[in-house]
């Protein structure tokens, strides 16, 4: 078997938000493609997909993204930015959710109740996210605000 190439680690903090939130992604996207009927898994790599992926846009924006988790408050930021942003509000409480429960069986229902069409809403949501959130930057970008 030959060797992937290592990927370029970008050097600005943004980018590497980026990096690690489309590495988080490709992974939900994977684990719900493999056909397992773990669906907690992609919806908890989604969940951290929007995350970094929202604090990137705010870092990119010039601002220092908070280290706080929950979503909801992350978006308001970006929302504060740029008013685009509010059309994730139900998309952002639907991942919100994942950040506990499908990461701890402690915080999960009792009886699993993740579902393959859970999984591929909020990967779809996440993709979503990350592809409005990397056109942004890029506009910044080439209007100079980079």
């Amino acid at each position: 078997m030959s060797e992937q190439p290592k990927p370029l680690y970008p050097e600005k903090y943004y980018e590497r938000l980026l990096f690690f939130a489309e590495a988080d992604l490709r992974a939900a996207e994977l684990s719900l493609q493999g056909g397992a009927p773990f669906f907690h898994k992609p919806c908890f790599e989604a969940r951290e997909s929007a995350e970094k992926t929202l604090k990137a846009f705010i870092e990119a924006a010039g601002k220092e993204a908070p280290t706080l988790h929950s979503l909801p408050p992350l978006l308001s930021d970006c929302i504060a930015i740029d008013k685009n942003f509010g059309i994730f509000r139900g998309k952002c409480q639907t991942l919100n959710r994942y950040q506990s429960e499908a990461r701890y069986p402690d915080e999960a229902a009792a009886d699993y109740r993740f579902t393959e069409s859970m999984a591929a809403e909020a990967v779809g949501i996440a993709r979503e996210l990350f592809d409005f959130v990397r056109d942004r930057i890029e506009r910044r970008k080439r209007d100079g605000l980079l």
